[in-house]
C-alpha cells in the first residue's frame, strides 16, 4: 500500500512537472478529519486520512486529485481547483470534482470543498478547510436510490509549494 501511494506521489508531481507555469501544492500526512454522515437510516462517526495535489495552470484555475484512506476502503478523486489570493499569506481553494470508492461494489460520489492555505515559510502552509460530500451509493442497480450527504468536520493538513 505504501509503494502504491509513493508511485501516485511521484507520478502526480512528475505529470505537473511537464507544465513550466504550473503552482503546483501537495498537502500530506498531517491532513485527517471526522465527519458526521446523515442518511436516510442512520448518522454515524467516521475518521479518514487524506493527501491532495493541487494544480494551478493559469489565474486560479487548475485541478486537484486526492487519494483518502479510511477505515473500510479507499477512495481516489479528481475534479476542478480554483485558487485565488485573500492575502499575502493566505489563499482560497473551492474544489468540486467525483471521487471513486475502491471497493467492493464500487461507489461514485461527488464533493464540494473549501480550504484556507495559511502560508507558515515560502514553501510551507497549514490548511484548514471543510466541504460536502454527496453519496449516491454503489455502482449497481440501486444507484442513487440509497443516497447521503456527509459534512466534513474542518480539517487540518500540513503542505508543500512546488
Amino acid at each position: 500500500m505504501k509503494r502504491i501511494v509513493a508511485i501516485l506521489v511521484v507520478a502526480l508531481v512528475s505529470i505537473g512537472a511537464v507544465f513550466a507555469s504550473v503552482d503546483m501544492k501537495l498537502a500530506l500526512g498531517g491532513q485527517s478529519n471526522g465527519n458526521i454522515e446523515i442518511s436516510e437510516r442512520s448518522t454515524q462517526f467516521d475518521f479518514t486520512v487524506d493527501a491532495e495535489f493541487d494544480m494551478d495552470f493559469n489565474r486560479g484555475h487548475g485541478m486537484l486529485i486526492g487519494l483518502e484512506l479510511t477505515k473500510s476502503d479507499i477512495a481516489l478523486s479528481v475534479g476542478y481547483a480554483y485558487q485565488t489570493d485573500i492575502s499575502s499569506s493566505c489563499d482560497f481553494i473551492l474544489g468540486a470534482g467525483a471521487t471513486v470508492v475502491i471497493k467492493s461494489p464500487a461507489e461514485l460520489n461527488y464533493f464540494l470543498t473549501a480550504d484556507f492555505d495559511f502560508n507558515v515559510s515560502q514553501n510551507m502552509f497549514v490548511r484548514v478547510g471543510t466541504g460536502v460530500l454527496l453519496n449516491l451509493g454503489a455502482l449497481n442497480e440501486n444507484y442513487g436510490k440509497d443516497w447521503s450527504i456527509t459534512v466534513p468536520l474542518p480539517a487540518l493538513a500540513i503542505g508543500w509549494h512546488f
